[in-house]
């Protein structure tokens, strides 16, 4: 398994994504792509950051876990990969589980949000797990 990039996400995060006009990303956990954003709204309330993570399942670095999690009746989409990650956080931490948001999924793609730093970075430590380790 490749050693996963330390989290580091810039010390002012309003202002970088201010001047990334609403949305920082990185895309330092390729093939996760991270992003920061402002301007969100979840049953009219307004979030002030939106820490979402984003990848396209059909990436080769997902080739051997996809095969695992087929296996298990799992489809490796980005509606199956949604539903993957939010399940293994369940088991280690149900509270988090609750506070994901997969509403932005799709085949080609699995998106996952959160409204605090410290839940995201728990969120892409394990995505990157599954990722890279037999499901």
């Amino acid at each position: 398994m490749p050693q996963m990039p330390i989290w580091r996400t810039p010390k002012n995060i309003v202002k970088a994504i201010e001047e990334a006009d609403g949305i920082w990303e990185s895309d330092k956990w390729s093939p996760i792509i991270l992003a920061a954003m402002t301007e969100t709204e979840l049953d009219g309330r307004e979030i002030q950051i939106a820490w979402q993570i984003e990848f396209d399942p059909s990436e080769e670095e997902f080739e051997r876990t996809n095969e695992s999690i087929q296996e298990s009746g799992i489809e490796p989409d980005g509606y199956g990969w949604g539903n993957l990650v939010r399940n293994v956080v369940q088991e280690s931490d149900p509270e988090l589980a609750g506070r994901l948001h997969l509403d932005d999924c799709e085949t080609a793609a699995c998106v996952i949000w959160v409204e605090k730093e410290d839940d995201c970075r728990k969120l892409i430590e394990t995505t990157w797990r599954l990722i890279f380790t037999d499901a």
